[in-house]
């Protein structure tokens, strides 16, 4: 008992007990409802995330997330009974974040949605209706490819004769023409609202403003910018305040799907898929009203999902001293976590995943939701952290950004408390970034600290993973701050030059073996990201030199992993093409 005391008295004056890292792999879920009901990017495995959570803390804890982007924290911090800050400076993150924690009453919301489908379904029917091939009777398509100009095919559905594809006829092309031509009469009398704002440039929206996109309404054909402006409409005129917000969800999902960056892959149906705006050669119109109501389906599941999961312990907080008295569980903030309103040394642990350089341009990207869900108001990416050429913010910028939250993440977290964050990048620049940032700011990188998590396991066949050969599993770092911080906890015996020749045996001995470039990579950051710890704060010079040295050793090898790369895409094309073959027989 008197052990027990003694702890709390501790835990009282901001010291934590301290932890061994998490040392077992997780093998990674695909996401829970709550996590397919909106789009954000480069979510981690909730599964993983929890695990975390549990490890490093204990119920009525307090978790910090200085970077909470799709919400996986803050959802499973209160899933597991935990009190939570989850803080992002992206207006869309901290969105996505607070409609998943909420609860809703899901009667309401069918009940509103019926009402709106009541006086739009006959509308949206004649705004998609085409010919059954059939029998010649009305249908309407759930979606259209164009080629350019011209429609070419389209999945119809008939109420007599049930759902096919079929060729786009010139009736189908009169009456796409027919929606333009009356497209800025029919807003005028409806008194319809759509976006203005232009595509600001950024290096994600240079190419398709090069192809002549200005305009954000110029992302979507006349029919589907119609179609929403007419859904907005009818969900802003709805009474029932929680319904109409989540319904306004539910539109905002649909958004990733309604756009002309919608396109077939292997005749598969796929939205807005790329950390960039992209237009393909041959593009999608999908019918609105149909991806409004599959995304309300999946915005009820997942609904259901958070309500069983966290139900009443949802409490929101409008300041942190709500969460200290145990009157709140979650503190959502929209703002740079470089200055947090969080006492000092109050917070259990920081557990985050933070931007990975310019892997994902955030704000450029978020701009397409935000420009709806806030009346054409762009994000302020000033206090972004990033990599980005149009911003100006270069690789010093970035891990200056990152250092300053770091160290605010110091000030809050108490004493002997841990720092975990996952991370990952092809770029060793970005690690050593993220690295020297962290221990910069007093973090110890604990002996046992870096632990390789694989993906989930779709994401390996991904686009991005194949083609651009990064790292699609992450680290998991676990810094600590020390109890007594002029403690040299750090120390070691490693120089410049015994990290030089352990990076050529590492390289000697496994570069005739058949592994790829994302591979030897995580064999040799397992090597250097210690070295990088231990001198950051003595010899950033000698960090430097270490990168340097792995990057030109890697540079050397580029052809064998170009040839290795082309033998695995050429591999993974077959079987997708066996795959397809197999499912359309």
């Amino acid at each position: 008992m008197e052990v027990e005391e003694t702890l709390d008295r501790l835990l009282n004056l901001g010291v934590k007990r301290e932890r061994k890292p998490i040392s077992k792999v997780v093998k990674a879920k695909p996401h829970s409802p709550v996590y397919t009901m909106h789009k954000f990017w480069a979510r981690r495995p909730y599964n993983v995330f929890a695990e975390l959570i549990n490890h490093y803390s204990e119920p009525g804890d307090i978790v910090l997330d200085p970077f909470c982007g799709g919400g996986v924290t803050v959802v499973e911090s209160l899933r597991l009974r935990r009190k939570v800050v989850g803080v992002d400076v992206n207006p869309l993150a901290t969105y996505v974040t607070e409609m998943e924690v909420r609860p809703l009453n899901i009667e309401n919301f069918w009940r509103e949605f019926e009402k709106i489908k009541n006086r739009l379904e006959p509308e949206f029917s004649e705004l998609y209706r085409t010919a059954c091939p059939l029998c010649s009777g009305r249908a309407i398509f759930d979606w259209m490819e164009w080629a350019g100009d011209e429609p070419t095919k389209m999945k119809y559905i008939c109420p007599k004769c049930g759902a096919g594809i079929k060729e786009a006829t010139q009736e189908d092309a009169a009456i796409a023409r027919g929606i333009e031509e009356s497209f800025d009469r029919i807003v005028s009398e409806r008194q319809l609202w759509y976006p203005k704002a232009a595509i600001p440039k950024g290096d994600k929206t240079g190419g398709i403003i090069n192809d002549g996109y200005q305009y954000f309404w110029q992302l979507f054909t006349k029919r589907n910018l119609l179609a929403l402006s007419l859904l907005y409409k009818k969900i802003s005129e709805v009474k029932d305040q929680e319904a109409r917000e989540f319904l306004k969800f539910a539109f905002s999902s649909s958004l990733k799907w309604a756009s002309k960056q919608s396109h077939l892959r292997g005749g598969i149906v796929e939205g807005w898929a790329m950390h960039a705006y992209w237009i393909y050669p041959k593009t999608l119109e999908i019918n609105v009203w149909n991806t409004f109501y599959r995304r309300c389906v999946a915005v009820a599941r997942g609904k259901k999902y958070s309500n069983i999961n966290i139900g009443k312990y949802y409490r929101r907080a409008e300041s942190f001293k709500e969460l200290l008295d145990n009157r709140a569980a979650c503190l959502i903030l929209t703002q740079s976590s470089t200055n947090l309103p969080i006492e000092d040394e109050s917070i259990d642990v920081v557990i985050t995943d933070p931007p990975y350089g310019g892997n994902v341009n955030y704000g450029e990207l978020a701009d397409y939701w935000t420009v709806w869900l806030n009346h054409d108001k762009l994000i302020d990416k000033t206090e972004e952290i990033i990599i980005n050429k149009s911003q100006r913010k270069d690789l010093n910028d970035y891990e200056h950004g990152l250092m300053l939250v770091f160290k605010e993440c110091y000030r809050v977290l108490k004493k002997g408390g841990s720092l975990v964050a996952t991370f990952n990048s092809r770029n060793l620049n970005v690690v050593a970034s993220f690295v020297i940032a962290a221990t910069q700011a007093g973090f110890i990188l604990h002996p046992q600290g870096l632990l390789y998590q694989p993906p989930i396991k779709a994401y390996t066949t991904t686009f991005h993973a194949i083609f651009v050969g990064a790292f699609v599993g992450d680290f998991i770092f676990t810094f600590y701050k020390p109890v007594d911080p002029k403690v040299n906890e750090a120390s070691t015996t490693a120089d410049l030059n015994n990290f030089k020749e352990c990076i050529d045996e590492l390289i000697k001995n496994h570069v005739n073996e058949k592994i790829t470039e994302p591979e030897l990579r995580e064999k040799a950051y397992k090597v250097l990201i210690p070295f990088l710890a231990a001198h950051a704060r003595t010899d950033i010079r000698m960090c430097r030199e270490a990168v340097n040295y792995f990057e030109t050793q890697m540079k050397k090898l580029e052809p064998h992993f170009r040839e290795l790369r082309k033998r695995i895409i050429e591999e993974r094309r077959k079987i997708f093409s066996l795959k397809h073959k197999s499912l359309s027989r």
